[in-house]
């Protein structure tokens, strides 16, 4: 059946694209006529889509008058913004007299009602999910497969019941203070009982934690009696369900509030629709103690309700964001047990009347020989500021490599892992035993915004530069001038503030990012170091725009097949993949490199360059180079492009220079505590395929047959399992 023709009733230009107003016929409702708005940015071809639902007593035009901003923001992420009524409403549509906000015209609840009054034109549901994207399809420039849904208060409610129960359907859900627990809400009670009648199991059909059981896979007034998120990050957490909960202090339930944070909002939902990583909160809004941790003042009754226990696993296409006011910031919540993911249960820590002491491990050392000794060493409890971990899973990396070149003094390498925290140091409030984070190589304070002397002072700066322990973790120190190694009466230094070729290390609260415990840390480990930063090279760097025509990547390792799948995923129309080993490059095909070109099979005189615009017939509109050899370089960074270079060494661990970035930018750009969860999560959603850059594993004991066997042609990375 042809979806209903959609009738233009006003067009206005609005930060470069178009607002348009339609009128419809809905057969699914009951032939009842809607209105529908829908922003269309200004560009070719055709967008993905956000649908957004509003909240009680809203209609089609809320958001784009009461918060205009999230226009201007879809116009500059390429989203069209899809904007439906709350409600069926016109002639011989049912409302309730004496009239309600929160039930009727208006308050549709966005459920199929069964009841016999509202039957016949309240079926919501499958008018958001089927009747409207194939409608907007056939009128507009919308890629259907792309969709994403959010919404406010019983908008968001419907986001999220509407993603759970059709997860086909949409990449990205998100919520701003959503009614998550309906059959237990005086507002949802009352909506139910009208629309569904008094059989309390077809409520559970629109109740988000309700469904979530069956998944497989603060100044609000209303905060804790009708939205309850407390116990939406519960379920999320025993059901290892991927769930961002913000809690924004002093902003209430009103449209200032979904104002002020729109944009991270739509940003996130363009980084599953568009193929481009774009999520980027205000470091002046950094992430929530709850986003890991149940906040138990969001819901005072949060200890009197019962989760049900399932064990089903988790499969789910859509990742979730759900924003609340706050009144309070959130306190972080011991976690009382740890996942069994990674076996984090901490058994070895040694505690002599209540003060930790030191742990005899075994380590990877480099001392004055051509290769790592593995000893015995001793490693000393956590400072202030500091945290011990036990190290699950690391990657020998090309900073590990170099490093292996300069014996100035013993120290433990390793700049790519994932761990379970042991125990934790005076001051450190962020981590808890037990939690599953990933050690970075650059620090990240978290507090930029508010330290005069560090430089990450603009989220959309490219600089992200934090020094707020650089000149301790540069000369291998603590903050108090000393290690936490030792080996009999040797003091051993660390290295890059990471030290992960130990069974045991001891970094600062800085150098940590905290990630979500269904990750599987062999392949997280991935995700601190080189292949981090190449794709931020690609995406936050060069700032790749969506479908550039043509670009050329030079090096075939771990970092430059990062860079390509980069490419890959933002859409570039051609890739050519340039290395001077043969299986390097087939490996490049399967990976989505278009072109192959060995610079040793060109004919004598010719160039890379001469290459490339031969076969494309226009230059490359970007390079990336990821080996930092001085001939590749030439080529890499002619004037032909933009160009960036990858450079790894011992001294600066992974840093991006060349084109715009000026000096060298650490770790690709990005901020690691606000963007490695991130990147956990794409992983995690299926988008990013890390485990396709882990081709050996290998025990701990062979460290250094590994890292003799790094550049052949065959290795991409090695996971050392401890």
């Amino acid at each position: 059946m042809a979806p209903p023709e959609l009738l233009e009733i006003a067009k206005h230009r609005c930060f470069k694209g178009t607002l348009y107003r339609f009128e419809h016929i809905s057969p699914v409702l009951g032939d009842c006529t809607m209105k529908l708005s829908t922003f269309v940015p200004s560009g070719k071809g055709k967008f993905p889509g956000v649908i957004w639902l509003s909240g009680l007593t809203c209609t089609d035009e809320s958001l784009a008058q009461r918060a205009s901003s999230a226009l201007e923001f879809a116009q500059e992420l390429q989203l069209i913004l899809i904007m439906p009524d709350t409600s069926p409403r016109g002639e011989g549509v049912p409302d309730e007299d004496p009239k309600a906000f929160d039930v009727g015209i208006g308050a549709s609840f966005y459920v199929n009602a069964t009841t016999e009054k509202y039957k016949k034109h309240y079926q919501m549901l499958d008018y958001i999910t089927q009747e409207l994207p194939s409608m907007v399809a056939a009128k507009l420039p919308l890629l259907q497969s792309r969709l994403g849904i959010m919404g406010h208060s019983m908008g968001g409610h419907g986001a999220l019941v509407a993603a759970l129960r059709y997860p086909e359907l949409y990449r990205s859900v998100s919520a701003f203070a959503p009614i998550v627990h309906p059959t237990e809400s005086p507002w949802g009670q009352k909506a139910f009982s009208l629309y569904l009648g008094e059989d309390h199991k077809a409520w559970a059909a629109y109740d988000t934690l309700e469904l979530l059981k069956r998944y497989k896979g603060l100044a609000d007034p209303f905060l804790s009696e009708q939205l309850k998120p407390g116990l939406l990050k519960a379920l999320c957490d025993e059901k290892g369900l991927a769930l961002t909960l913000r809690n924004q202090q002093d902003y209430d339930h009103s449209y200032y509030f979904i104002s002020s944070f729109i944009q991270d909002h739509l940003k996130y939902h363009a980084s599953f629709l568009t193929g481009v990583l774009k999520w980027c909160p205000d470091p002046e809004h950094p992430l929530a103690a709850s986003v890991y941790s149940v906040d138990p003042a969001l819901d005072e009754s949060l200890e009197d309700e019962t989760l049900e226990e399932v064990k089903d696993e988790v499969d789910t296409s859509a990742e979730k964001v759900a924003e609340q006011p706050s009144e309070e910031p959130a306190p972080d919540e011991v976690e009382k047990a740890a996942s069994k993911a990674g076996n984090p249960e901490s058994s070895h820590l040694e505690v002599l009347d209540g003060v930790p002491r030191e742990i005899e491990c075994l380590a990877a050392v480099c001392f004055e020989e051509p290769s790592l000794k593995l000893v015995k060493i001793q490693v000393s409890p956590p400072g202030p500021g500091e945290v011990r971990l036990r190290i699950v899973a690391a990657a020998p990396s090309l900073v590990d490599v170099a490093a292996l070149k300069e014996r100035s003094f013993p120290r433990i390498l390793g700049v790519e892992a994932a761990a379970v925290v042991e125990d934790v140091g005076e001051g450190v409030e962020e981590f808890q035993p037990g939690d599953h984070v990933i050690p970075c190589f650059y620090a990240n304070c978290g507090r930029c915004s508010r330290i005069p002397t560090c430089k990450m002072t603009s989220c959309s700066s490219q600089d992200n530069f934090c020094e707020s322990i650089q000149r301790f973790a540069s000369r291998g120190l603590m903050r108090d001038e000393t290690t936490r190694f030792s080996y009999g009466s040797t003091e051993i230094f660390h290295f890059q503030g990471c030290s992960a070729f130990s069974e045991y290390t001891v970094v600062h609260a800085q150098s940590l990012v905290k990630i979500r415990k269904d990750a599987p840390l062999e392949v997280a480990c991935l995700l601190g170091g080189g292949v981090a930063a190449a794709l931020g090279m690609v995406w936050r760097v060069a700032a790749l725009p969506y479908g550039c025509p043509v670009g050329a990547v030079f090096g075939l390792q771990a970092e430059g097949l990062a860079a390509l799948r980069a490419l890959q995923m933002a859409k570039a129309g051609r890739i050519f993949a340039v290395d001077p080993d043969p299986s390097r490059l087939e490996l490049a095909k399967k990976w989505g490199a278009t072109d192959l070109i060995n610079p040793y099979s060109l004919p004598e005189g010719s160039s890379i360059k001469e290459e490339i615009l031969k076969r494309a017939e226009a230059p490359a509109d970007v390079a990336f180079d990821t080996l930092g050899y001085e001939a590749t370089l030439q080529q890499a960074l002619a004037p032909w492009a933009p160009s960036y270079a990858l450079v790894s060494s011992a001294s600066s661990a992974v840093h991006v220079t060349g084109g715009l970035a000026g000096r060298g930018i650490p770790f690709g750009g990005w901020r690691p505590k606000l963007h490695v969860p991130l990147l956990v999560d794409l992983f995690m959603a299926g988008e990013l395929k890390l485990r396709d850059f882990i081709s050996h594993t290998a025990s701990f004991a062979e460290i250094n047959e590994v890292l003799d066997s790094y550049h052949e042609p065959d290795r991409i990375r090695t996971v050392l399992r401890f």
